[in-house]
């Protein structure tokens, strides 16, 4: 016996929860990824991953970058992930993510990190050279609610 239910949000949306095909719930992720790649290729350079879009917000899901060979053994590469006011400033806004890495060093990190609305996401490192994927999607802000996300 099956009992028919409806899932509402209680902020007053009045959105429903949805069910897929194979019978999932669906309450995450919001959208599919979006993925960019750069080789982070000159010392304190800004390298631009997303752009800001009016009336979004973007969210970083995965965080991938690899130190190849040219970067130092010994000193490490202060690599940051940033919010900027424009794709090809170093000037860091808010840090999203710094890591120290030497040559050979991976890092793979899965994420959550929700970007200010109206700024780039940008990345810069003090030792070249970094291969850095940034993955996620853009949210619309829903004026007048915090969406649970601010």
């Amino acid at each position: 016996m099956s009992v028919k239910a409806l899932i509402k949000d209680g902020g007053g949306t009045k959105s429903n929860a949805r069910v897929t095909k194979n019978g999932q719930l669906v309450t995450s992720p919001i959208s599919y990824d979006e993925t960019v790649y750069k080789e982070l290729a000159a010392d304190d350079t800004a390298y631009n991953f997303y752009a800001a879009k009016p009336g979004q917000r973007f969210v970083i899901t995965l965080i991938r970058a690899k130190a190849d060979k040219q970067v130092s053994t010994t000193v490490d590469a202060d690599v940051v992930i940033y919010e900027a006011s424009s794709s090809s400033t170093t000037t860091v806004d808010k840090v999203l993510h710094q890591e120290a890495m030497v040559q050979g060093d991976n890092v793979t990190m899965n994420t959550n990190i929700l970007v200010t609305e109206g700024k780039y996401v940008n990345a810069k490192t003090t030792d070249d050279d970094i291969h850095m994927t940034i993955m996620g999607y853009y949210l619309d802000v829903i004026r007048g609610r915090d969406n649970g996300f601010n």
